[in-house]
């Protein structure tokens, strides 16, 4: 980024106007600012989905929220770039590697499966990352950032143990597997499908 626009001014930010919908402007503690919907639309011209895959995992934001601030804001620059995200936000991913997956497992026409589907376990409710209902099998796409936290990775493995022992399946999948390995990834899945 070159330097300051203006004396005074922070190289940290890109400054830009535009005019927001009064409906996507909000007061939180004192300070305007925009919804989590439009925010996140935003900020997908150039974060590749991120912020859109947080809103969804946090449910600060809903898919078709997203869409009508996409739709309030036709004529914008980078709203082609938005679209596309969206499509491929179809299937609601909570993250990079899920967003990943979920286009691997479309372009390998492998079907049947639901994001972030529940799973109820003895009255106790469980989300896989990807699941196979009627297989009773889940994938799960482990990223460094939310599964290196101790808390978290023992978390993860008892949810798993939890599973198993009422009769799923869990497979467990890296980003180096889904960015370096996408046909050993289809592979796997293709062959659990037909166990």
């Amino acid at each position: 980024m070159p330097g300051p626009p203006w004396p005074g001014s922070n190289r940290w930010f890109d400054f830009s106007q535009a005019r927001i919908p009064a409906e996507y402007v909000l007061v939180f503690e004192g300070v305007r600012c925009t919804s989590p919907a439009f925010t996140a639309l935003e900020l997908a011209a150039t974060d590749g989905g991120e912020a859109i895959d947080t809103a969804l995992r946090l449910r600060a934001a809903r898919l078709d929220q997203l869409w009508a601030a996409l739709a309030a804001t036709s004529g914008r620059s980078g709203n082609a770039v938005r679209r596309t995200v969206l499509q491929d936000s179809r299937d609601e991913p909570w993250s990079a590697a899920e967003r990943l997956a979920h286009r691997l497992l479309r372009s390998a026409g492998i079907r049947g499966w639901a994001a972030n589907g529940p799973i109820v376990v003895a009255g106790s409710r469980y989300f896989g990352d990807i699941v196979f209902r009627t297989r009773r099998l889940v994938l799960e796409i482990d990223g460094s950032g939310t599964h290196a936290d101790p808390a978290a990775f023992q978390t993860d493995r008892s949810r798993q143990n939890v599973l198993v022992n009422a009769g799923w399946r869990v497979l467990r999948f890296t980003w180096a597997d889904l960015n370096d390995h996408p046909e050993a990834f289809i592979s796997t899945v293709r062959t659990a499908l037909r166990r």
